[in-house]
């Protein structure tokens, strides 16, 4: 009877599912008894942790958003005039609410409409990273002690300068589940504001630490569950390789790679076993009979494995081998 749930401990599973996973006081949490003699204390779990995407799914966006990292820094260097380290932090499955609180304030908010996407994308920068972006864009040295709250018009217009770029990387590191294209819907620096969707909702969350001599932020991408769902498929991850493809779907690719590469081949005259003294007194002019009788199909290994035979004759000047059969594989 030990499996089952008393219904003490029912209440607290449902009280916990009510606090939506807000961790428990473990120092008071209730004792239940099981058979009235033991006591067993009454652990938090986070009965709504998202588990849309799978282990699979988020080992493959990582390894892709790691390249995406390597662009981006690029891309930024070529923008501010100077080095700068992009790095991805962490992929992960988030909901809404949970995303909102882990953002430092301030931060600029892009709230993003991404074609073929049907839902909204969040993307955030931290003002202190954005701000020295503007005054490094506008020639100063990008070396600010502090950034305020909100951004004017006329900052956000040389603040897209920095961004704009940025988010075409982003569209341009997912190009194989279709092309994609951004606009901005609104933004603004108050992450309260970014409660576009339910609280609930499921966002794939994607961190990027931003740094250089002068500056250092971060920056954010949130993309929802259901518009990412649409293209599940193509983001598995498959053996040896980034995205699972269809089988046979690369065997043209690997005829060209393989088909200029070099193997060894021979013409097995044929076979004999001697014993090891006779081995030992062959000498210049001695003959070793073999088994094959003249006329009879010869054997042409290519890489140690049969896979030829034939006859052997004369081409001009030279020997050669006619091939008469191919072996099956």
């Amino acid at each position: 009877m030990k499996d089952l749930l008393s219904n003490e401990e029912i209440d607290s599973l449902l009280e916990m599912f009510r606090a939506e996973g807000v961790e428990l006081d473990v120092g008071q949490s209730p004792q239940i008894g099981f058979d009235g003699k033991s006591e067993v204390e009454v652990r938090s779990v986070d009965l709504l942790k998202p588990n849309r995407f799978s282990r699979e799914q988020i080992r493959s966006l990582e390894m892709m958003f790691e390249t995406t990292a390597k662009s981006l820094a690029v891309t930024m260097s070529d923008k501010l005039r100077f080095d700068m380290i992009c790095d991805c932090v962490a992929v992960e499955q988030i909901r809404l609410q949970q995303w909102i609180k882990v953002l430092t304030s301030p931060t600029a908010i892009y709230v993003l409409n991404m074609p073929p996407f049907q839902i909204p994308v969040l993307f955030t920068v931290t003002t202190g990273l954005l701000y020295g972006a503007v005054d490094r864009i506008l020639g100063g040295s990008g070396r600010l002690s502090d950034a305020r709250q909100d951004f004017t018009s006329a900052e956000y217009i040389v603040a897209d300068a920095f961004v704009g770029p940025c988010l075409d990387k982003l569209c341009d590191s997912l190009e194989d589940l279709g092309e994609f294209s951004w606009t901005v819907q609104d933004r603004f620096c108050n992450p309260t504001m970014a409660q576009i969707l339910p609280s609930q909702d499921v966002l794939l969350s994607v961190h990027f630490q931003v740094s250089s001599e002068y500056m250092r932020g971060d920056m954010r991408i949130a993309f929802p569950f259901a518009a990412v769902e649409p293209f599940l498929a193509s983001i598995e991850l498959g053996p040896g390789s980034t995205y699972r493809l269809p089988p046979g779907s690369m065997s043209d690719t690997t005829t060209k790679v393989l088909e200029n590469v070099v193997v060894s081949m021979s013409v097995l005259l044929g076979k004999t076993e001697v014993p090891l003294r006779q081995l030992m007194d062959l000498s210049v002019g001695d003959v070793v009979a073999l088994p094959t009788r003249v006329g009879e199909p010869l054997v042409a290994p290519v890489e140690g494995r049969p896979k030829f035979q034939g006859q052997v004759g004369k081409q001009g000047s030279r020997l050669a081998f006619q091939v008469g059969s191919v072996a099956e594989s």
